[in-house]
């Protein structure tokens, strides 16, 4: 004999045993999607390591894109202010790879859903204002990408690791000017 409890249990989950059986691409609708997402991430950090196509490399992100750089203490709110970090595009480039076939990232693993794609590897070495920057401290990142319905990239977080120069820099500026405040370095100005 069955209490009325038992019963709407039951129609529970008979319900939602039906509702799951007719909807069967929801799964491979997400299953798709995190395909999608980790192929746009690849694209993206190959971008990145190739240090090549500024273009292309912006492309992957949405104007309103929210950067935040851990390490740094840096968070930027737009793709305009990103840009300015970055600094690709300027003539003069500072930035020079070793060679300019050289991968300027290594990508060691990459996981991804339908929504976010973390990425974690190694920076390698580059001259920059032509001083060779190749630590024996590492240079490895972490990079979370978040993924619009698009596939635009509305929100990076980089957890990037920096020799002890810029960390103490970082330290200082903190305690001068607070943990929210801009670097001097980055001219946000237009």
């Amino acid at each position: 004999m069955r209490t009325p409890k038992l019963n709407s249990i039951l129609k529970v989950f008979f319900v939602s045993a039906i509702f799951i059986s007719c909807n069967p691409n929801s799964k491979n609708e997400a299953d798709d999607r995190a395909i999608r997402v980790e192929q746009t991430a690849k694209d993206f950090f190959e971008t990145f390591a190739e240090r090549k196509d500024w273009e292309k490399f912006c492309s992957f992100y949405r104007e309103d894109l929210e950067f935040e750089d851990i390490t740094l203490q840096l968070k930027l709110d737009s793709l305009w202010q990103f840009k300015r970090f970055y600094n690709w595009d300027v003539e003069g480039d500072d930035f020079r790879k070793l060679t300019p076939d050289q991968k300027h990232l290594t990508l060691y693993s990459l996981v991804a859903n339908d929504s976010i794609a973390v990425g974690r590897g190694r920076v390698n070495p580059f001259y920059y204002y032509d001083q060779l920057i190749d630590s024996e401290w590492g240079m490895d990142f972490t990079i979370w990408l978040y993924f619009d319905e698009n596939l635009k990239i509305r929100k990076q977080i980089d957890w990037m690791e920096y020799d002890a120069k810029v960390l103490k820099n970082v330290i200082e500026r903190v305690e001068k000017n607070g943990h929210e405040a801009i670097p001097d370095w980055l001219d946000l100005s237009r």
